[in-house]
């Protein structure tokens, strides 16, 4: 599989995992996450999958929007990096906050297909 395809999938699962993380579709993030995930906040809150998965279905994290602003993937075997920038929307504890913040993404292929398995952010300053 070249590059150009392995790309297209990971943005394929990225839109799904957008879509599912502001529709509230819990059990699609499920699919798209890995059981090794390691979710880090621009706030430096680390998760792992169980405990990002129990946030997100108690309401602790509502989001409302993610704008993606540029992404650029690095292709290596069955891992892809991805740095971005976004913008995120989104209700913590019933607070709204607005988040602009660069990232590294990375997924990996697995037997359920490719997998979100680490995310790490940090805020941009205004």
């Amino acid at each position: 599989m070249d590059d150009k395809t392995v790309i297209a999938e990971i943005e394929a699962r990225e839109a799904r995992r957008s879509a599912a993380l502001v529709s509230g579709d819990f059990d699609a993030i499920e699919d798209l996450i890995g059981d090794d995930l390691l979710y880090v906040h621009s706030s430096a809150t680390e998760e792992d999958r169980k405990l990002y998965m129990e946030r997100l279905r108690n309401g602790h994290y509502v989001y409302k929007g993610l704008t993606g602003i540029k992404r650029e993937h690095r292709v290596l075997g069955d891992v892809v990096l991805v740095n971005g920038e976004i913008r995120i929307d989104v209700v913590v504890k019933g607070n709204p906050k607005q988040v602009n913040a660069r990232y590294l993404q990375v997924w990996a292929r697995r037997p359920k297909g490719w997998q979100m398995v680490s995310w790490q952010s940090t805020p941009v300053p205004a």
